[in-house]
């Protein structure tokens, strides 16, 4: 059954479904599933790594294509990719900690952190960085002073939010719509940084990936770290074939994060099993809010959908270079990842159509 591709509202057509929907990845379901991606499956071109997680391991684990064509290096489960916007949950999680040791609050005043932060007439509040919905203007959709390309042209995240606060105007009254911005989860970095008194990457990685063992996860706050096992991103070229888009800024907070399937099988795991922080941290981390507008199903950067009327909590992100898509069942505990190293002709959302083709594997009408 070939479903609907509307997983970037999170909306799914709505059926009949129960716990028992899905089929184990055995033999046969795997063999299909790698022929979803028969055709990356060679190295003078880039491709994916899948995952499936069913039941607390993860049964299926695998890479296609070329982790750099300049070498032919075969992608694999331990292979570093850029999450792109999967990152925001991580910084999001970050956020959590803090409000769970009482040192920050969803409902204080922005300013109360970030002392230079304007005083915008609302105010902006942490929960409408979170939740998206603070009205601040997406620092990419602003001209660079002297005509700098935000793509091509180093930029720090200072430089970002210095350029999205100095503007005059709120795109809206904060809380009364709803706008993506990876600003908003900048400032929620920054935030970090000045109340813990560490770098965002070292808070990230004391308080998050290594409790967790995700030893090949890092927030990538220096683009010219040597990453071991890293994956280069590619472009589409007009004339054909590939070239390598440079990750040319340290732009973390909305994006930074580089990780494994390994890793984000352990992270995944958490959810369950809650040895971060405990079942209060995940519950946070899982909350929605209503503000005053109709979009009511975003967590701490993660969204709730359904898919054929299960629910499902997911999150998708394209940076250069990259297509990223997780998707997860809490209630049948089975979670899929694809990682893409190229973006296609039409766009960011080939990992996420790629996941939903093994779902219509799995799934049992």
């Amino acid at each position: 059954m070939r479903l609907p591709i509307l997983l970037l509202l999170g909306l799914i057509l709505v059926e009949t479904a129960n716990a028992q929907d899905f089929a184990m990845v055995d033999a046969s379901a795997a063999k299909e599933i790698d022929a979803l991606f028969a055709e990356y499956d060679r190295l003078d071109g880039p491709g994916f790594v899948a995952g499936v997680i069913q039941d607390g391991e993860l049964v299926y684990a695998k890479g296609f294509g070329s982790a750099n064509l300049d070498y032919d290096v075969p992608i694999t489960p331990n292979s570093v990719f850029n999450l792109a916007s999967l990152s925001k949950q991580f910084t999001a999680a970050c956020i959590a900690l803090l409000i769970q040791e009482g040192k920050v609050s969803l409902d204080e005043d922005v300013k109360t952190y970030i002392s230079e932060f304007p005083d915008y007439p609302g105010p902006v509040k942490v929960k409408h960085l979170v939740y998206m919905t603070s009205g601040l203007k997406e620092y990419y959709q602003l001209t660079r002073p002297g005509g700098k390309d935000w793509y091509r042209d180093y930029f720090t995240v200072d430089d970002a939010i210095a350029l999205s606060l100095e503007q005059p105007e709120l795109d809206f009254e904060p809380g009364s719509a709803w706008a993506y911005s990876n600003v908003n989860y900048m400032l929620l970095a920054e935030i970090v940084e000045r109340v813990s008194g560490m770098s965002f990457a070292s808070f990230a990685e004391k308080r998050l990936f290594e409790p967790l063992g995700m030893h090949d996860t890092q927030v990538n706050d220096d683009t010219y770290r040597v990453i071991k096992n890293r994956v280069i991103g590619y472009n589409p070229r007009e004339e054909g074939g590939y070239f390598h888009f440079h990750r040319r800024s340290p732009h973390y907070g909305g994006s930074g994060v580089h990780s494994t399937i390994e890793d984000l099988y352990k992270w995944d795991q958490n959810f369950y099993t809650h040895e971060l922080a405990g079942k209060a941290w995940t519950d946070l981390m899982l909350s929605t809010m209503k503000f005053d507008h109709d979009k009511a199903n975003d967590a701490f950067g993660l969204v709730w959908g359904d898919y054929n009327g299960i629910p499902i909590v997911w999150y998708s992100g394209g940076d250069t270079g990259f297509s990223t898509y997780m998707i997860r069942f809490p209630e049948q505990q089975l979670t899929v990842i694809c990682l893409a190293n190229f973006i296609p002709s039409d766009g960011y959302g080939l990992s996420q159509r790629k996941a939903i083709d093994i779902l219509d594997i799995l799934y049992q009408e």
